[in-house]
């Protein structure tokens, strides 16, 4: 047997077809991936399987977007970065959940319902690539793609236990990727193990990954922020206090020299600037498909009308964007004094289904993305490695490196998770 031609007929398997209903990932399988993975082993080359985030083209394969507008779209093309897969020998399993056009961070506003986590089935995976990290955390894949513009990558990974990485913004071409902020979104990975990250990225983008020999020991800024204001965690207290209290724990005892940092800059403008470009951009797009809004999940559409509500002007956007470089260089002043920040990557394990259904844009929303939204705003590479536990459910603890240093972001994920 060629190697991963097993993981590909795994994928179809009775096991993983059950996993797959039970927590609803895959919407959509390749019905010719067996066939397209025996012609490459047949070739003598080595197939490796992959699922993708229902928001990416794929030619021949349903991509519904989560939406009902999009329920019946087939493209007649692949996303680029789905070309690059294929080139490299990589087979498309299916089409995992969304929740609808990517615009929340738990994957319960999808036609096809809401995705399940693995770890407890009554819970959510996180969102928007909900379903990548449930498949990858039920082991019906080993790896798939997501998106991320305010931690949709990270936070699901966080959520079901496995690790999410989203590189550098601009990195990953995203042409044929439904937009959700242009200026920040991001193609990402979720994987079982670092390994399969480096893995994807070596195909779709090998100039992040250069040889990084970290020459002393990592040093970790706890940016002060990473406690969140109470407004953002009402109703979460307990929870929150829980991850926090095991999050520095965890630091305290990687042995890693560590210090909580202050970060005003970012505090004064990251959190409010971030949402003047993501509510203009969002809403701007979907001005075309206003005639469709009522078909639009409820929390989805109150989003996008908040976005007119809002009244950004042109001048209020500009200022948004061009405030990022600030933020940037303080994040350069901290990093002369250490390699990467670390944070909690969400501050409350997955919630329960029942509690989140009919209020995804409610307090749920802050807690989740809080953590995830500074690295998105700036661009800069991140991700989840899957490390703690609250209440027997997983919660990940995530590390942003400087902006192109995806490379030594990965190597010190390796040297932190092996403590």
């Amino acid at each position: 047997m060629v190697p991963n031609m097993d993981l590909v007929s795994e994928a179809f398997s009775p096991r993983s077809q059950a996993l797959n209903r039970a927590t609803n990932s895959i919407v959509t399988f390749n019905e010719r991936a067996v066939d397209e993975a025996t012609h490459l082993a047949e070739k003598g080359l080595e197939p490796l399987p992959i699922a993708v985030k229902d928001l990416i083209e794929t030619a021949g394969i349903r991509t519904t977007i989560g939406s009902k507008v999009f329920q019946d779209y087939v493209p007649r093309r692949d996303a680029w970065v789905v070309k690059r897969l294929k080139k490299t020998g990589w087979i498309i399993i299916g089409k995992t959940n969304t929740h609808e056009f990517g615009m929340g961070p738990t994957t319960t506003s999808s036609i096809f319902g809401p995705t399940r986590n693995p770890h407890d089935l009554s819970r959510i995976a996180g969102g928007s690539s909900g379903g990548s990290a449930a498949a990858v955390a039920a082991g019906i894949v080993p790896v798939a793609l997501g998106t991320d513009t305010l931690g949709s990558v990270r936070i699901p990974a966080s959520l079901c236990g496995v690790f999410g990485f989203k590189p550098s913004y601009g990195y990953i071409d995203t042409d044929g990727v439904f937009p959700l902020s242009p200026s920040l979104d991001t193609i990402g990975v979720i994987a079982k193990d670092l390994s399969w990250i480096e893995k994807t990225i070596s195909s779709i983008a090998p100039r992040l990954l250069r040889k990084v020999k970290l020459k002393n020991r990592p040093r970790l800024a706890i940016p002060k922020w990473f406690r969140a204001p109470h407004e953002i965690i009402k109703g979460f207290e307990d929870l929150v206090g829980e991850v926090e209290n095991r999050f520095l724990d965890y630091v305290s005892a990687t042995g890693y020299e560590y210090e909580e940092v202050d970060m005003p800059v970012a505090e004064r403008l990251a959190w409010r600037e971030v949402m003047v470009i993501r509510y203009s951009e969002g809403t701007h797009i979907h001005l075309k498909y206003r005639d469709k809004w009522d078909l639009y999940f409820p929390d989805v559409r109150r989003l996008i009308e908040r976005g007119l509500q809002q009244g950004y002007s042109a001048l209020d956007y500009l200022r948004a964007l061009a405030s990022r470089e600030e933020v940037r260089l303080e994040l350069g002043r901290i990093l002369k004094r250490f390699d990467v920040l670390i944070t909690p990557t969400t501050l409350i394990p997955a919630p329960r289904i029942d509690d989140v259904l009919g209020r995804e844009d409610g307090p749920v929303r802050g807690v989740l993305t809080y953590e995830t939204i500074y690295a998105s705003y700036i661009g800069a590479p991140a991700i989840s490695i899957p490390v703690l536990k609250i209440k027997n459910l997983p919660v990940g603890v995530q590390l942003i490196a400087g902006y192109g240093e995806d490379s030594k972001l990965l190597a010190i994920s390796k040297e932190i998770y092996r403590h």
